[in-house]
């Protein structure tokens, strides 16, 4: 194994931080190795090459069959995470609460979330299937968790996101490696937005509405750790409410523009952090698009299609409302030479007593999936950069 020290490491003693990062750091610092375990990472990808040397963590191809010819698409333990622990055996401080880089994972969780996000494919770590303590060179198999293996309930339709089942190589993965030279607060943002993401993706088929929310809070988390304080009240009203600011600046003074922006501040915090990331770090649309139904990424549609995202993200959480049907259903898919839809199309729709204009429903899930992974990842090559 290669070790890949950071360039200023920190001390592994930092506990309220990723697992995944701390034990990255311990290799650099620490040359015992304490123990060496694999995790079965599931997939229903394709996957080409493996990956060695990435600090205390390596990712092996399992070359899978499963029942049908090849089973390139199905469900199956597609890749095999090699973990070597630096990190000593540890007993949490009970007598405090210290949550900040809780997300209900551990490292296998971690670097699967991670790699999830920069392929853009579902991968999940399956529980520990075998464990090397220095006895001999075979290990010993594990299945103290065999009950708890993922599984991905059957697709009673068509895919919400098509691109999912698609064939990489982990000769892509390149921004990985970078995590050990994040500080701590980097890691541990892209870290949860990278679950929040890769949890979305592995429920998009069964419970698109659950998906939506995920993908909008693996936006807001990266958004609350770039945004800070880097914006005034008035900045953040003009990114957030771009029809209402330039009304008070073309209708007002300058004081009841400072006053107004002041006041919404609060109201308008999290919304305006949501928008204002994905504006900035917008993706370029998809390569491939269909000729009808695209959405329309120019800056000021682009904004108001986010804007109307996080607000059926709101009222979903606060008032109980999903989201709405025409927005969680496959999209269609009008020709064989064409990807599917990027939008409902139609003037309206309704579902179940419920009705929408068009307006309301501004993309399908597949494509604000492209637009989360491409704002995160471009974020996170700022963070390298």
């Amino acid at each position: 194994m290669q070790d890949t020290p950071p360039s200023e490491p920190a001390s592994v003693l930092e506990r309220n931080a990723p697992p995944s990062w701390r034990n990255w750091h311990a290799s650099g610092e620490e040359k015992t190795i304490y123990g060496i375990s694999e995790f079965p990472l599931y997939s229903d990808a394709w996957f080409m090459s493996e990956l060695h040397d990435k600090g205390p963590y390596a990712v092996l191809n399992a070359l899978p069959r499963t029942t049908h010819s090849g089973g390139m698409h199905e469900w199956k333990p597609a890749l095999v995470l090699r973990v070597w622990y630096f990190l000593r055996g540890e007993m949490p401080d009970m007598s405090v609460t210290s949550n900040k880089h809780y997300h209900g994972g551990w490292i296998a969780d971690e670097v699967a979330a991670l790699l999830s996000l920069e392929l853009g494919l579902r991968i999940v770590a399956g529980p520990e299937s075998r464990e090397y303590s220095g006895e001999n060179d075979f290990g010993r198999p594990r299945a103290h968790a065999a009950g708890l293996l993922p599984n991905l309930p059957p697709r009673a339709g068509r895919p919400q996101i098509a691109s999912l089942f698609d064939s990489r190589s982990l000769d892509e993965v390149k921004l990985f490696e970078t995590l050990p030279t994040l500080p701590v607060s980097a890691a541990t943002a892209l870290i949860k937005s990278a679950r929040s993401y890769q949890q979305a993706l592995w429920i998009a088929d069964t419970t698109p509405e659950t998906a939506w929310l995920l993908l909008v809070s693996a936006v807001e988390i990266a958004a609350g750790y770039w945004d800070g304080d880097r914006m005034t009240a008035i900045e953040k009203l003009e990114r957030s409410k771009a029809n209402l600011f330039a009304f008070l600046r073309d209708k007002s003074d300058p004081d009841l523009l400072e006053r107004v922006a002041e006041e919404l501040h609060p109201l308008i915090g999290a919304m305006g952090k949501f928008v204002s990331f994905c504006a900035t770090f917008k993706p370029e649309p998809p390569a491939s698009r269909p000729t009808f139904e695209q959405v329309d990424f120019a800056n000021r549609a682009f904004k108001d299609a986010i804007t109307t995202i996080y607000n059926h993200r709101s009222v979903a959480l606060h008032d109980g409302v999903p989201f709405p049907a025409p927005m969680c259903e496959p999209p269609q898919q009008y020709s064989l030479d064409e990807p599917p839809a990027e939008r409902p199309g139609g003037l309206g729709a309704a579902s179940h007593g419920a009705s929408w204009v068009g307006k309301d429903c501004p993309m399908h899930l597949h494509i604000f999936a492209h637009i989360v992974r491409g704002s995160l990842l471009n974020w996170w090559n700022t963070l390298v950069s």
